[in-house]
């Protein structure tokens, strides 16, 4: 099975191994890069680029941002460890490291309260109409709601915009803010044993299923 790229879950295993039994800087930059990295970029970066490329102020915005939504919470799971079960109305039961949808929308609003840079490029105040008004209203009815509209316009980094009852996401300044997520985490993963611990659980998910 691949997870990231044309890397399998069975080079994953042999990576996994190494990084075990010999880890270091050179090995976890490497998880960074061939998985980590190059799955970001193959399920998410690249298309967002490849619409941009193709842009006509015709609604691409929309798709754009539901793919930044989307990915949202897949990096928050990555800073935790932990994989998506979903329960709905069964008797399941969570294992360890699980979360269900109803904890859903909590990683989604921790990684903007949380996580460089999006703690300081989203007002706290906002977190939960974002979730409610942009995540939710792109993925379940194709538009923004409430007061959020999305914009093309330069805005020299700033990421969201209120004034006179608008709402402004300037989606131009989404992929500049992951970067400097993305080497956040990847200073973090080169040295921190808890994310470190939590990366192998959460690629260790992504080759169970």
């Amino acid at each position: 099975m691949r997870i990231a790229g044309r890397r399998t879950d069975q080079h994953w295993a042999m990576l996994k191994q190494r990084l075990l039994l010999e880890p270091n800087e050179s090995l976890w930059q490497q998880a960074f890069d061939q998985y980590y990295q190059t799955r970001i970029n193959t399920r998410y970066l690249k298309p967002i680029d490849s619409i941009r490329r193709h842009d006509t102020r015709n609604g691409e915005g929309f798709a754009i941002v539901a793919l930044f939504c989307s990915l949202l919470e897949f990096l928050e799971s990555c800073e935790r460890g932990y994989n998506f079960h979903f329960i709905g109305r069964s008797n399941d039961s969570l294992q360890p490291y699980e979360y269900n949808e109803r904890q859903a929308s909590s990683y989604f609003k921790d990684f903007l309260r949380t996580r460089k840079p999006f703690d300081r490029l989203v007002p706290s105040a906002l977190v939960n109409s974002f979730y409610k008004d942009v995540r939710c209203g792109l993925l379940h009815e194709a538009r923004t709601k409430g007061d959020w509209y999305i914009s093309t316009a330069k805005s020299n980094g700033v990421l969201i915009s209120q004034e006179s009852g608008k709402i402004t996401l300037f989606r131009n300044q989404l992929t500049p803010a992951l970067e400097i997520y993305f080497e956040d985490y990847q200073s973090r993963l080169l040295n921190d044993q808890n994310t470190q611990a939590a990366f192998v659980r959460k690629f260790d998910f992504l080759c169970q299923h």
